[in-house]
């Protein structure tokens, strides 16, 4: 199972995500690095967790204002990892920018999906490979604007979306993410279940390396942590102690 450190970015820092809850967010007090600066936060967590990726959640461009491209190119030269970015790509524009400023992989996001043809339209720009998409789950439900995906049940979107070629799947679980809470279990258990030849990452409320070792028993391809790192719930050691478990 791939772990992979997230980097929330906002206004030039790195800050600590809350539930969603956008308007709250601060720069991240973090035990792995003595400021909010991201180049100090992914080298950091790269040394913690010895990580060849990282998901960046451009807050600025997901709210509405100009993406962060040049931090994500900062971020790209300063480390020896693939980035995953989120900066509201809902065209192919969009998509083609995000590999310019150093991502591997496009993240298309439901919360900030309007239809489901500009999925199609940057799926004809991009190989299968260099694309995610992420199922935005808030109280239970599909957060989108996009028809078919708007409050749809998360299982149904991953139908959908796997109908429409999709095969490599974030779902985050918006109500859940900093919360240190634990995963959404039932969620998780259903889809791995349900769709066991997706591959599927987990996102929100990783607190513990009992949780850790628990979607690694799932046969999930990958996970999202953050505040578990900065907050020292989850060690270096426990990484290591993960490693010889994970399938």
């Amino acid at each position: 199972m791939r772990i992979i450190p997230v980097i929330d970015l906002m206004k030039g820092e790195v800050v600590q995500a809350i539930r969603g809850d956008r308007a709250n967010y601060r720069p991240v007090q973090s035990v792995l690095a003595p400021d909010a600066h991201p180049v100090s936060i992914a080298r950091a967590l790269q040394d913690a967790t010895g990580c060849d990726e990282f998901y960046i959640a451009d807050l600025d461009a997901i709210v509405g204002g100009q993406p962060q491209w040049s931090i994500v190119r900062q971020i790209a030269d300063a480390v020896k990892a693939k980035l995953s970015l989120d900066a509201a790509i809902a065209d192919a524009d969009m998509a083609v920018k995000a590999m310019g400023a150093g991502a591997e992989r496009a993240i298309v996001c439901s919360e900030t999906l309007l239809d489901l043809d500009a999925c199609r339209a940057i799926r004809s720009e991009l190989p299968p490979g260099r694309l995610i998409f992420s199922v935005d789950v808030a109280g239970g439900r599909v957060r989108s604007g996009a028809p078919g995906l708007r409050d749809a049940d998360p299982l149904a979107a991953i139908e959908l979306m796997a109908r429409e070629g999709w095969s490599q799947f974030i779902i985050l679980t918006l109500d859940l993410v900093g919360a240190g809470s634990g995963p959404d279990w039932s969620l998780m258990k259903e889809a791995t279940a349900r769709f066991p030849e997706l591959s599927l990452i987990a996102g929100g409320g990783v607190s513990s390396l009992r949780d850790l070792r628990q979607l690694a028993s799932m046969n999930m391809s990958g996970v999202l942590i953050s505040t578990s790192l900065h907050r020292g719930w989850i060690t270096s050691r426990d990484l290591q102690a993960l490693s010889p478990q994970s399938p």
